[in-house]
């Protein structure tokens, strides 16, 4: 993406620095130094609020990443790995799951401990790959963009809706505890495997 290299390209122009670039589109200093090294990209708003700043077109300021987005949000190969991902993430959880039966069944053993352990690793890294996924590809970002770059108003209105701070976190929870639920669930069903065992 080249949006970082140009909004230090115009700050400089401007004579600006990070801080007063900040101040005058209120964001923090970290947000614009993160913008400027790639490590984030700025959203709608913030990009509309740079272009009249700098006194450029919304085309010009964005026109160079418009197709890095299109080929981002349609690319099969990296929605395709964050899928393996996801099952390895779901796989992992529920062998460590019902491997607790493990331990039920066979308490004398210390060892066995270690087993559920080990299952969930690949989950635990799994987890991390998809969130710094999530963090590199930020997908609802240029969502928003392409849909603001076509003057689809009501496609960005429908995004911005979705992504309101109150229902991300609304969702998040819902989804870790379903998580959550669903991994006691499949818990109890390994102890009462393990139970059968010992009988």
């Amino acid at each position: 993406m080249k949006i970082g290299k140009r909004i230090r390209e115009y700050r400089k122009i401007y004579n600006l620095s990070q801080e007063q670039l900040a101040d005058k589109i209120f964001v923090s200093r970290q947000t614009v130094s993160n913008w400027e090294n790639d490590k984030t990209y700025p959203d709608i708003q913030s990009i509309i609020s740079l272009a009249i700043l700098f006194n450029i077109s919304l085309d010009e300021f964005i026109r160079e990443d418009l197709e890095e987005m299109k080929m981002k949000i349609n690319n099969k190969k990296a929605n395709k790995r964050a899928d393996i991902y996801s099952l390895i993430m779901i796989c992992s959880t529920i062998l460590a799951s019902l491997s607790i039966g493990l331990v039920v069944a066979l308490p004398e053993s210390k060892l066995i401990l270690i087993v559920p352990i080990i299952l969930f690793l690949p989950a635990l890294w799994s987890s991390f790959v998809l969130e710094k996924f999530k963090r590199n590809n930020d997908l609802k970002t240029y969502k928003e963009i392409l849909a603001f770059s076509k003057n689809k108003d009501k496609d960005i209105e429908t995004l911005r809706e979705r992504r309101e701070a109150k229902g991300i976190e609304i969702e998040k929870s819902i989804i870790v505890l379903g998580y959550v639920g669903l991994t006691l669930m499949i818990c109890l069903l390994g102890i009462f495997i393990g139970t059968l065992f010992i009988q």
